[in-house]
């Protein structure tokens, strides 16, 4: 189980000891902002991350210890290896929405919705240079007298698609916490906060500086027009290359105001990014977890931004860079590693370890999803400079 100072004190160890003086306990050491400063009630399900050599353990039963002999045979490791790495059908399910309407015969989007509520002109089957996205006839169809306002089907499969996306990564994240698809390695050394994991999840899904803000962006700027004309064409399906790009376009603004925010002014800091360090040991619900300002600085800023410097994508590859970005950008505040991780950090991928180190150091690892400008910054540090001390050795 995790430990925390006080049993230290009453249980004292060369080394840990000290290594828990140096580092004082914080808002994160014991619960999410919803569930600090409370007592877990017994019949809650709890949440714990032991030393990497015990994993976590949950309701129902707990991993075998460290040093414990290992049963089975050789065959039933390999399977078990191989029980891990389904995980990574986790990525291609953030993408389910758009591939279910575009690539099934009896769920394509034009046999499900009515072409007029995807097309500026419905009846026009012909003239595919005119089919951007239906205009939204709801008493009136312009704004002040200037552009049309959007039919709301792409604003609402977007947003479900984002939706699906997280619940399979959800369901994922509990198997592979609960060590249902194989054992599992704490980032840091002090293991995970404890949390109730109810809490944690309604707290994570209710931030109003998260998927809150961003709904109503999502909303504001598809309603009113204010993304690019082929944002709103549902011809063709996913553009992949454009996904990518629009990941690093991205990727790459948000380092730079993570940057601004953590140099231009201390009041600035305090005032926006500072909330979401309270979390020096953070984990995966704590992804959206921080201010107003914060959002709008880091993400929904980089979000227009990219829209209007990507402008080629249609609504399928919208729909799966949002998906995609909400979905990564979780799953590298997780409190435990993945298997896909030492693959994604040769490769400057984003992983949670990278993350973790931004979190528990403050002056390295910027970028979110690549590590690449960091890399060119000189600000990048690898978690294997500190395996061993802050954390855990293979992370």
């Amino acid at each position: 189980m995790s430990l925390h100072p006080g049993e230290i004190r009453r249980r004292p160890r060369a080394g840990l000891h000290q290594e828990f003086k140096q580092t004082p306990p914080t808002s994160d050491d014991e619960s999410s902002s919803s569930c600090s400063n409370s007592v877990l009630p017994r019949n809650e399900e709890r949440v714990m991350c032991k030393t990497p050599q015990t994993s976590i353990t949950g309701k129902g039963g707990s991993a075998p210890a460290a040093g414990a002999p290992c049963i089975g045979s050789s065959s039933t490791q390999s399977k078990a290896n191989m029980i891990q790495w389904l995980g990574l059908s986790v990525w291609p399910l953030m993408l389910f929405l758009p591939l279910l309407l575009n690539h099934s015969s009896k769920f394509h989007y034009s046999a499900v919705f009515p072409r007029s509520w995807y097309t500026n002109h419905g009846q026009n089957w012909l003239d595919k240079s005119i089919e951007e996205g239906g205009i939204w006839e709801w008493g009136t169809n312009t704004y002040r007298g200037s552009n049309p306002l959007r039919h709301p089907l792409g604003l609402s499969l977007g947003i479900s698609a984002v939706a699906i996306g997280h619940f399979f990564l959800l369901i994922y994240f509990r198997l592979h916490q609960q060590q249902l698809l194989g054992r599992t390695t704490p980032i840091q050394t002090r293991g995970a906060a404890q949390y109730v994991y109810s809490a944690a999840l309604k707290n994570h899904l209710s931030q109003p500086g998260g998927f809150v803000l961003l709904g109503i962006y999502l909303a504001v700027t598809w309603i009113f027009d204010l993304l690019p004309p082929s944002y709103y064409s549902f011809v063709g399906g996913i553009q992949y290359t454009r996904v990518a790009t629009c990941l690093v376009c991205q990727d790459f603004v948000q380092f730079v105001m993570h940057r601004v925010e953590h140099v231009a002014h201390p009041k600035m800091y305090r005032i926006s990014h500072k909330p979401h360090h309270k979390f020096t040991n953070p984990k995966l619900f704590d992804a959206f977890d921080g201010s107003v300002p914060d959002t709008a600085i880091m993400i929904l800023l980089p979000l227009f931004v990219t829209a209007h410097v990507v402008r080629d994508c249609n609504v399928w590859t919208y729909m799966a860079f949002g998906s995609s970005y909400a979905n990564w950008l979780s799953l590298i505040h997780s409190e435990v590693m993945f298997p896909w991780e030492p693959a994604f950090r040769f490769l400057g991928l984003g992983t949670a370890a990278d993350h973790h180190v931004h979190h528990k150091f403050f002056k390295f690892n910027f970028g979110h999803l690549f590590m690449w400008f960091d890399w060119i910054a000189g600000t990048y540090r690898s978690p294997r400079d500190v395996w061993g001390k802050e954390f855990n050795v293979g992370v």
